[in-house]
C-alpha cells in the first residue's frame, strides 16, 4: 500500500508508508527518515533490536510498476522504539533508474513504499508494524546541484563540487558540513554517514550557560528567594516531552519499572494501558519509580537547577517559559479550556519553549532529583548545584492541569514525599 503525502504531513497506515513528492526542480541526495517501531502488542520495540528496511520508489500510487529503484538499509538499530535512517546510504537495486538523484531529476511525482522486517538471523523474520512520525528531506535545487555552489554560505561545498568533493553533504543547511558539531536535528551534521549518533531521539540539546534562578518578581514563596546566579557548566539533553504512558509501559514490560499506582486518571476510568492515551503523560508514579525509569532508559532525573534553566528556554527573568503572561493557548492548567479540561492533555499539544521543550508549564508536575530545603537558595553553589545532601521530601516543578497559573511560574517549587503517587505527578529525564 502506498499513499501520497506532502513534505510536512505524515499518515500512519500500518505496514507501509507512501511519500508523494512533486518537486519540479529538486534533487534529494539523501532522505533522512525516522519511524517508530512497535510490537504486536503496540509497545515500543526494545532497545538494541535491529531491523532491515526496504524502501521502494514508484511512479504510481498502486501496482508494482513502474518501479524506479529500491534501497535496502540493513541492521538499523532501534533506540527507545525509534529508528533513524538515511535513505540512499544503503544498498541500491536499480529498476527503471539507477540513482536517487536520477529519480528526482527525471520524475515530478514519486511514491515511496516502506517494508520493515525484524532482523533476527537465528529465527525466521517476521513483519512488525512501522509507524513513521517524523521526516526531513535533504534537498538541493537542481541549478545549485549542477553548478556546485556554496548555497548555505557555510564555506563548504557539495559532494559533487570540485572545490572539495566530500565537504558538505547538505548545501541547504549551514549546520551541515564535514567536521560540524552533531546536534539533535535528524540530520547528519558532520557528514560521517550517521544521523544524530550522539543524540537520543525525542531529546533536545540544552547548551551550557548561566542564569538567575528564583522569583525575579518577588510574588512567590520565600523558598523561591533569594534570586541567585547559577551556571550549568556542561551541555546536556532533556526529554522534549514528559514521559508518556506508552514509554513507561515499555519499561514495565521489560521489568525495569513497576506499574503506576493507578491505571485511571482524574476523569477517565481507563488511562494507563489504554491506547487512546498512549501519548499522554504517565501519572501515579513516585519519585522512586521516575528514577527507576530514567535509569532503565540510560538517563537520569534533572537537578532542580537544570530543570529551571531548561524551562526558561533561553529567556532571562521571565515569569513563564514563553514570557510574562499566560492564557489557555499556552499551557494546560485548571479551567484553561483545553480539549481535555480538566485532566491531563496530550504531550506536545501546546507550543514548545525556546529550547524545543513541551509542557514545561502545566499538564503534570515533574519530579526532579533534588531533596527539598526551603532555604537552599541561600547556600546554593553557583556551578551545577546538586541540591541538599539529604531530606524528607523531593522537589517537583512545572505546575499541573489541576492548579492555577501561580504554580506554572518557572520559579515555583513544590515538594512531596518520594513515595507519593498522585494523578497530577509525572516526570521527564535528562542525559549527559
Amino acid at each position: 500500500m502506498r499513499t501520497k503525502i506532502g513534505l510536512t504531513l505524515v499518515f500512519v497506515i500500518g505496514l507501509a508508508v507512501g511519500l508523494g513528492i512533486a518537486w519540479a526542480q529538486s534533487v534529494p541526495q539523501l532522505i533522512n527518515y525516522q519511524g517508530r517501531l512497535t510490537d504486536s502488542a503496540g509497545l515500543p520495540l526494545a532497545d538494541g533490536a535491529t531491523v532491515d528496511l526496504t524502501f521502494a520508489f514508484y511512479g504510481v500510487q498502486s501496482g508494482a510498476t513502474p518501479l524506479y529503484l529500491t534501497v535496502l538499509q540493513e541492521d538499523v538499530v532501534v533506540t527507545g522504539g525509534i529508528y533513524n535512517v538515511l535513505i540512499g546510504s544503503g544498498t541500491i537495486t536499480p529498476g527503471a533508474e539507477s540513482t536517487l538523484a536520477a529519480v528526482f531529476q527525471k520524475h515530478s511525482d514519486v511514491w515511496l513504499g516502506v517494508k520493515v522486517d525484524l532482523d533476527d538471523e537465528m529465527t525466521p523474520r517476521t513483519r512488525i508494524t512501522s509507524v513513521p512520525y517524523a521526516m526531513a528531506v535533504d534537498v538541493n535545487l537542481l541549478d545549485q546541484w549542477l553548478n556546485n555552489k556554496d548555497e548555505d554560505g557555510d564555506g563548504h561545498y557539495k559532494p559533487s563540487s570540485s572545490n572539495n568533493p566530500h565537504d558538505d553533504c547538505n548545501d541547504n543547511n549551514a549546520n551541515v558540513y564535514l567536521g560540524a558539531k552533531e546536534i539533535c536535528d535528524y540530520l547528519d551534521n558532520n557528514c560521517n554517514g550517521f544521523v544524530d549518533e550522539q543524540c537520543t531521539p525525542g531529546m533536545a540539546l540544552i547548551p551550557s550557560g548561566c542564569f538567575n534562578m528564583g522569583d525575579a518578581f518577588s510574588e512567590g514563596g520565600s523558598d523561591e528567594l533569594p534570586v541567585h546566579n547559577v551556571c550549568i557548566t556542561s551541555d546536556f539533553y532533556m526529554d522534549v516531552n514528559e514521559v508518556t504512558n506508552a514509554e513507561y509501559a515499555a519499561c514495565v514490560c521489560a521489568s525495569g519499572c513497576t506499574a503506576p499506582g493507578d491505571s485511571s486518571s482524574y476523569s477517565r476510568g481507563s488511562y494507563y494501558g489504554n491506547p487512546t492515551y498512549h501519548d499522554f503523560p504517565v501519572i501515579y508514579v513516585s519519585w522512586n519509580q521516575a528514577t527507576a525509569y530514567c535509569t532503565w532508559a540510560g538517563k537520569r532525573l534533572p537537578t532542580e537547577a537544570e530543570w529551571e534553566y531548561a524551562a526558561r528556554g533561553g529567556l532571562s527573568g521571565q515569569r513563564y517559559p514563553w514570557g510574562d503572561t499566560i492564557s489557555g493557548s499556552n499551557a494546560n492548567y485548571m479551567d484553561s479550556g483545553d480539549p481535555w479540561d480538566n485532566d491531563t492533555s496530550q504531550v506536545a499539544y501546546y507550543p514548545a519553549n525556546g529550547y524545543g521543550l513541551y509542557d514545561m508549564a502545566g499538564n503534570v508536575f515533574e519530579w526532579v532529583n533534588d531533596w527539598y530545603l526551603s532555604t537552599y537558595y541561600s547556600v546554593s553553589p553557583t556551578n551545577d548545584p546538586p541540591g541538599p545532601a539529604s531530606g524528607t521530601y523531593r522537589v517537583l516543578r512545572g505546575g499541573s492541569w489541576n492548579i492555577n497559573t501561580y504554580a506554572l511560574r518557572v520559579a515555583y517549587r513544590m515538594n512531596r514525599n518520594p513515595t507519593n503517587q498522585f494523578y497530577y505527578l509525572g516526570f521527564r529525564c535528562v542525559g549527559d
